[in-house]
């Protein structure tokens, strides 16, 4: 049977995602009646003909009104078994990023991802999930602020360069690109653990194409030199990479980085022809799996880690991500019913 992608930041595409796959990243936002809600866009993602009579931006819509139309409350999400027991038990991790609102609706949006923060910690804790099972982040500079306002002790990171609220794909990329030049990997590394970040996230382009030479400093890479150049500088700090490209998987854990999918499907082969395998951290292989896997062969005596440790894992183990749940999707996100 075919593998069907569900939707991305829905409670089916998270609670999947974080059953066959290390963890999960999602986006979170804050409701016009301060509930929350998993949302990447600012603009409400339904049909335009939806939207007709209706306010344009998430923030100004009520929680009720979003689940109505298939988006998913976090507190809901909290409540589902399926998706709290592997988060609680299993040594799975979460990335929740903090979405900073369109400027029409804060000028400033530190107070509102404050909010976010504390909202979603305490959550968190109720749920005893493990410090080292959660972490925030955003493209926000003032990420120590969002912290402290909102009282949580849970982990943050900021997401590096920051990239504008406003503007296209494009605009926002080169709006960023001068930030990007100015920081090599081992300056940004060091921006993050200055910053008491228990990871790193990074994109992928600090490792592949002409755009890992275009920085000040020297490049690293996936080969060669430059992946040694790359382990020496990260050492065993944990390293999150996105979009975590297909062709690169492998390559990516070979070298001890996560990575964050959008490729959720298990029996989807690697270019190169290799077998994947979505759980290398919760679900670990030997030497000799890893080799079957280059050939198609899959294992089928595998023990959870969760089976044959007590131990958490933490951040530094390289996993896969599942990138908003099972992986982004077109817009919109919700269809018409």
């Amino acid at each position: 049977m075919a593998f069907i992608q569900p939707p991305e930041n829905t409670q089916s595409s998270l609670v999947t995602a974080m059953n066959t796959m290390d963890g999960v990243e999602f986006d979170l936002r804050l409701t016009a009646d301060e509930q929350l809600i998993v949302h990447h866009d600012d603009i409400v993602s339904i049909p335009k003909k939806d939207l007709e009579g209706r306010p344009k931006y998430l923030e100004e819509w009520d929680l009720d009104d979003l689940t109505e139309v298939g988006f998913c409350s976090f507190e809901k999400l909290m409540q589902d078994k399926e998706w709290l027991i592997p988060w609680q038990e299993q040594s799975k991790v979460a990335c929740l990023e903090i979405k900073r609102s369109n400027p029409k609706i804060d000028k400033d949006p530190t107070e509102r991802m404050s909010k976010v923060m504390k909202l979603a910690s305490q959550m968190i804790d109720e749920a005893e999930i493990h410090n080292e099972a959660a972490v925030f982040y955003a493209f926000h500079r003032p990420m120590d602020k969002v912290a402290k306002l909102s009282g949580s002790n849970r982990p943050w990171s900021r997401l590096l360069p920051v990239v504008p609220r406003t503007g296209s794909r494009k605009i926002k990329r080169a709006r960023a690109a001068p930030e990007f030049v100015r920081n090599s990997f081992s300056r940004l590394l060091n921006i993050q653990k200055n910053a008491g970040s228990p990871m790193m996230p990074c994109a992928m382009d600090y490792f592949e194409g002409i755009k890992k030479y275009i920085h000040f400093g020297l490049p690293v890479g996936l080969k060669g030199k430059k992946l040694s150049r790359l382990r020496r500088i990260k050492g065993d700090y944990p390293v999150y990479v996105w979009p975590g490209h297909i062709h690169k998987e492998r390559d990516l854990l070979d070298a001890g980085l996560s990575l964050l999918t959008d490729h959720p499907d298990p029996r989807e082969k690697l270019p190169c022809g290799s077998s994947r395998w979505l759980r290398p951290a919760t679900m670990p292989l030997t030497e000799q799996q890893w080799m079957d896997l280059k050939s198609g062969e899959l294992p089928d005596d595998v023990a959870p880690w969760h089976e044959i440790s007590d131990e958490q894992l933490g951040w530094n183990v390289p996993r896969i991500i599942g990138h908003r749940g099972c992986g982004k999707t077109p817009r919109p996100v919700i269809q018409s019913k």
